[in-house]
């Protein structure tokens, strides 16, 4: 879909946008400026090309970016299966996919040795639950708590650190990456 398309295909995605928190104005079933707009926003925000046309890959970073059950067995890449991100409390799912992709290049950097995802997404009674920032990129889908094997979180943060992660956290038995927009966050917890 692109700019002049027309019908409820595109008031559907306009109806997705705004629930994902991208703006494309009124459901109007028109693919106007506003609802470009919003595609470039979703683009950008999950590493994806930002051309404004909402083809297949913006359908499926949007489709992980709202809250659903995962699917059983589904991989987001080759060493990340979607059940990883859900959380622990409601078994809901959000997870950027932009994330994903830092994961496995992080992975790679670290010899191949294995991420354990121990906190993705979280819906708002889990992270108060576990204390979490009213503001967390959990909440999003945008973080994950990562331990590896046999590599100390103070290791796996400096990797992360060089391949780009936007948030950072440093702390003893884990560390935080997240792919948040904006300026680059680093904290010791």
């Amino acid at each position: 879909m692109q700019i002049g398309d027309k019908g409820t295909q595109v008031q559907e995605l306009q109806r997705r946008l705004a629930a994902a928190g991208f703006d494309p104005g009124p459901a109007d079933a028109v693919f106007g400026p506003l609802t470009r707009r919003s595609v470039v926003q979703l683009q950008r925000y999950c590493g994806l090309e930002p051309d404004g046309r909402a083809g297949q890959q913006v359908q499926a970073a949007l489709e992980l970016l709202l809250p659903h059950r995962p699917q059983h067995g589904r991989k987001l890449s080759p060493h990340f299966a979607e059940a990883e991100f859900a959380c622990r409390c409601c078994h809901m799912v959000r997870v950027n996919i932009c994330l994903v992709q830092m994961l496995e290049q992080l992975r790679e950097c670290l010899g191949g040795k294995p991420i354990v995802i121990t906190s993705g997404y979280r819906c708002a009674v889990h992270n108060r639950a576990v204390g979490g920032a009213s503001q967390s990129q959990h909440l999003l889908g945008n973080a994950a708590d990562i331990v590896v094997a046999h590599a100390a979180p103070l290791e796996v943060a400096a990797v992360s650190e060089k391949i780009g992660f936007p948030g950072l956290g440093r702390y003893t038995g884990f560390t935080h990456v997240d792919v948040r927009l904006g300026e680059y966050a680093s904290w010791v917890g």
